[in-house]
């Protein structure tokens, strides 16, 4: 996912995503409580504003940077000094809004199979995202490895959602004790990012 360490920055990025991204930001939001959710929406622009507050349609193409700024409004505003642990938290919530029940991508969830789920993430990106392209390579029966392409910017910060994305998304298809480390991030000069998933 694309990232930008300056959360009230102009348009960096060009590509789009799917409403079905912001919807679950803002559930995580709500999450958070009216006033929290209140406190990082005025500080969005009115343009953005307009967007998140209207009614988003999960299949509807949106601007990409207006996740990110919805994004690093939140880690900024509500992290309370552990923005790692707000990104991994968004991540693992998003994984929960879209494979729970009801969710856009549930059909990719088969109970006690992670490496289904794995197998299908490269479709899943693309379906969600404009730009980029990701990979899944089986490394072992309780192992993965996923990349990420090209894309927008990347934000070593904002790759911790894919972390907690990920790390949700084996628990919920019944991989145990779920770890998925980056090992490899565009933002630090790698030609890809590169999670590492393992369960037991």
């Amino acid at each position: 996912m694309a990232g930008a360490s300056d959360p009230f920055e102009g348009d960096r990025l060009t590509g789009k995503v799917k409403g079905a991204l912001l919807l679950a930001r803002m559930k995580y939001l709500r999450s958070r409580g009216a006033e929290s959710e209140e406190r990082v929406l005025r500080r969005l622009s009115a343009a953005d504003q307009a967007i998140v507050r209207g009614t988003l349609h999960p299949s509807a193409w949106y601007p990409a940077d207006v996740l990110l700024r919805l994004e690093m409004t939140i880690v900024a505003l509500l992290a309370s000094g552990d923005r790692p642990r707000l990104f991994l938290d968004m991540g693992r919530f998003s994984a929960e809004t879209n494979l729970g029940q009801g969710g856009v991508q549930r059909p990719f969830l088969k109970e006690g199979d992670p490496h289904f789920l794995l197998s299908n993430v490269p479709a899943m990106y693309s379906a969600l995202h404009s730009n980029g392209r990701r990979t899944c390579e089986r490394s072992g029966e309780r192992g993965a490895i996923v990349r990420s392409f090209d894309g927008e910017e990347a934000d070593a910060e904002d790759c911790l959602t894919a972390v907690g994305w990920l790390q949700r998304a084996i628990e919920m298809s019944g991989g145990t004790e779920a770890r998925v480390v980056e090992t490899q991030c565009r933002a630090r000069g790698a030609a890809h990012c590169e999670y590492r998933c393992s369960w037991g």
